[in-house]
């Protein structure tokens, strides 16, 4: 009976997808009656958009139907909202090239506003300032093997208004605006410019329309360019560093160069050394008067694209820059620029960072990047990845601290950076819980050693290059509730890195809330704002966030270890 109840739940969709479906000879077919067409309103007269009021609603569509489908046996329940729905627009009444969008299941209306309405208009090849028709209907679809219905049409009259696509931003793996820009100054479609980033970089492309570019979303066609909702991101190769970057929104694709190295000729000479935060490269000069020089500035690059793929092997050039110092010119073959250079020690910088306006001239170096907030790790579980990291608790000396569950027959890396090619693993006499680190050469070139499987707090100090580990026993918390005495804690049986406690909210806790460790006060967490933080002496403040909590109510605690977060929730 169970089985036939759940053969019965998984047929229904089948049933719309086939229209009819028979079990056995013996059991009457069930059908799909035939659903009234569907209705399409909203958008009507003219619609004059204009740049002034980018967030003005523009257009509201909506459609009939409530998604139930209708069956001959009225013993069957019928699937809710089994339709797919999809939103056309199109530029002609065959509706030969449509832009679709997804409303969501059950929601039968849509209202668009000026900016985003202009941009969709933008893509479907609609002239600025000229009035022209725009076509709407709604398309639905119950299966795969199901021809599609159609709603009425609606046609409206438009007009569109011009965006200057000069600049792009690059937007990171979340679709966060980064400081990073690429320009297409003839506004081409074609997008240039450099980026400085860590190897395997997820990001993506915003044009100033709001249309978002990534890859294709086709596994081996990273250079494949699409801006389709079912894209994925892109992502660079596995070298750090400095990359100039096109992106050909016209013909579909992407290429990268990696920098390997500039070198300085002429009237000074050297190498320079690249700030990956600031987009510079950098070279210290000293001269023991103000002059004027005539240099040259070329290297060595690797273009990675759609004939090499991202894992290479990729196709050797000469990079160069040419053109005057406030207008630098980028390609393969280096011509002279003359720089005005103060006496003394400076710095000469070329400037990459604006991709409207390169130059190189004497200048202050860029500042001594933030320390990096977390460390990251691989092959503490397992190698995918870096996603087991320590957050920075002393900048002075670049510590780093958390706890991880260990579990690793080999051994682990750290990582400043989550990218490959900068480890640090094991000196020759590193044990398990203590030891110092150097440089990793190669791959297979060494780890830091591992303890047995078991939870640890991991210490480590990028300054110094060392590290400790405590096996952790014991967790509590004190503070809390001005309540100095400790309090236990339970370990998650999910992950052992999470420790959750009950408690009852009683009064302030003017002190904050510390984790201790095995009974030790010299070793707990603290911290705020729902980042812990680990501490070793009573310097470190506890953490806080309960003083917003109702007096008398029961709340949770919980700390995570691995994430080094904390939360407080009710019960």
């Amino acid at each position: 009976m169970k089985l036939n109840n759940i053969l019965r739940a998984t047929l229904l969709p089948a049933a719309a997808a086939m229209v009819l479906y028979s079990c056995d000879s013996d059991i009457e077919p069930v059908y799909v009656l035939p659903t009234d067409d569907i209705s399409l309103e909203g958008a009507s007269g003219e619609i004059i958009l204009s740049s002034d009021n980018p967030q003005a609603l523009a257009m509201t569509i909506y459609w009939s139907g409530d998604g139930q489908l209708s069956l001959s046996d009225d013993n069957l329940q019928a699937a809710v909202n089994a339709a797919d729905e999809t939103i056309q627009l199109s530029k002609d009444e065959q509706f030969t090239s449509t832009i679709d969008l997804s409303p969501g299941k059950g929601v039968r209306s849509r209202q668009f506003l000026c900016e985003e309405l202009n941009s969709l208009l933008g893509r479907l090849g609609f002239s600025a300032d000229e009035k022209a028709p725009l076509y709407i209907r709604i398309r639905s679809v119950l299966a795969a093997n199901v021809e599609p219905s159609y709603s009425s049409v609606i046609k409206v009259m438009v007009q569109a208004y011009r965006i200057r696509l000069t600049l792009g931003t690059v937007l990171d793996k979340d679709l966060n605006e980064t400081s990073m820009k690429l320009a297409s100054p003839e506004e081409n479609g074609i997008y240039q410019g450099f980026m400085g980033v860590n190897g395997w970089t997820n990001w993506w492309f915003r044009e100033a329309n709001n249309i978002v570019w990534g890859n294709i979303g086709e596994s081996g066609k990273t250079f494949v360019a699409s801006s389709d909702d079912d894209h994925w991101n892109f992502w660079f190769p596995d070298p750090s560093g400095c990359y100039f970057t096109t992106l050909n929104t016209v013909e579909g694709w992407w290429s990268c160069v990696h920098i390997d190295n500039l070198n300085v000729g002429g009237d000074l000479n050297g190498e320079m050394t690249f700030n990956l935060k600031s987009n510079q490269w950098i070279m210290p000069v000293d001269l023991p008067s103000a002059t004027t020089v005539t240099i040259t500035i070329s290297g060595k690059g690797s273009l990675y694209d759609r004939t090499t793929t991202d894992m290479g092997p990729a196709i050797e050039q000469t990079v160069a820059f040419g053109g005057s110092a406030s207008g630098l010119s980028y390609g393969e073959t280096a011509s002279s620029i003359t720089v005005d250079m103060p006496a003394g020690e400076t710095t000469l910088v070329l400037d990459l960072s604006n991709p409207l306006e390169l130059t190189v001239g004497a200048g202050e170096a860029a500042p001594e990047p933030e320390a990096e907030p977390r460390l990251y790790f691989s092959g503490v579980a397992d190698w995918n990845g870096f996603d087991d990291y320590l957050s920075l608790y002393d900048e002075s000396s670049l510590s780093y601290g958390g706890a991880h569950w260990i579990d690793s027959e080999w051994g682990y890396r750290a990582y400043p950076q989550p990218a490959w090619d900068t480890a640090y693993k094991g000196a020759d006499d590193a044990t398990a819980m203590s030891g110092s680190m150097v440089l990793a050469t190669s791959s297979n070139d060494g780890n830091i050693p591992a303890p047995e499987k078991g939870l640890y707090v991991m210490d480590f100090s990028m300054s110094s290059l060392t590290y400790s580990l405590t096996k952790i026993d014991n967790v509590t918390f004190t503070g809390l509730n001005d309540d100095w005495s400790e309090h236990e804690m339970v370990q998650s049986a999910d992950n052992p890195e999470i420790f959750t406690a009950e408690f009852v909210k009683e009064q302030d806790t003017p002190w904050g809330v510390k984790v201790l460790i095995n009974h030790d006060w010299s070793l707990f967490f603290g911290g705020g704002e729902g980042n812990l933080r680990l501490g070793h002496s009573d310097a470190t403040t506890g953490f806080d966030g309960d003083n917003a909590l109702t007096v008398g109510e029961t709340y949770i605690l919980s700390v995570d270890l691995g994430k080094q977060t904390y939360t407080y929730s009710l019960k």
